[in-house]
């Protein structure tokens, strides 16, 4: 039995030395104080967090194909929002120097989210509770610069696509949008590793 494991062991590592599989991931953050219409701030600010795993496989030198997974989280004050999402891409290098490299990163993600919410109101506490599914399809700019030959720092700014959202509730209506974002939501950074 030990042979046999040893031997799918060492089948595995030459598979995935030969076939240029990566995995990695990416962290974002961050931390927002919006302003009133009368020129007042927000007196909290509203804080997010989310990490993305993948893994990966490069067809060739200029493309790859992977998988990520989103695990999202945002608070402010008694309002906390978790999320999952699930997201396949396709990732075209169009220009090289030397170790640093520019790409488009088209994909699409499903994923869910909850809202949960808990005020007081007189001597109760009050808690609601709101579910989201989405769909998203869309293009992410990106920079990679390679730190060694089997590690390469990554980052994404922006997104440039489409978005369904389709809450649970009766009484709610989806909701759709068509768009540029560039802002602290859409900027990730992360590492690869490289078989």
């Amino acid at each position: 039995m030990k042979k046999v494991m040893l031997m799918v062991a060492f089948m595995v590592a030459a598979v995935a030395a030969s076939a240029q599989v990566y995995v990695g991931g990416g962290i974002g953050f961050s931390s927002e104080k919006k302003v009133y219409l009368d020129g007042t701030p927000e007196p909290d600010a509203i804080t997010k967090f989310h990490l993305t795993p993948e893994v990966g496989y490069n067809l060739s030198d200029n493309l790859a194909v992977g998988i990520g997974l989103g695990i999202n989280y945002g608070k402010q004050v008694d309002t906390k929002n978790t999320g999952f999402e699930i997201a396949p891409y396709a990732r075209w290098t169009f220009v090289k120097w030397n170790k640093v490299s520019l790409f488009l990163e088209g994909g699409l993600a499903y994923g869910f989210d909850k809202t949960k919410s808990e005020y007081e109101s007189g001597n109760q506490t009050i808690s609601t509770e709101t579910k989201n599914a989405y769909f998203k399809i869309g293009v992410k700019p990106g920079l990679r610069v390679d730190l060694t030959d089997h590690v390469a720092l990554m980052t994404r700014v922006g997104w440039f696509g489409y978005e369904c959202t389709m809450p649970d509730g009766d009484d709610m209506n989806n909701g759709s949008r068509f768009g540029l974002d560039v802002d602290g939501e859409n900027l990730t950074f992360g590492l690869l590793y490289s078989f």
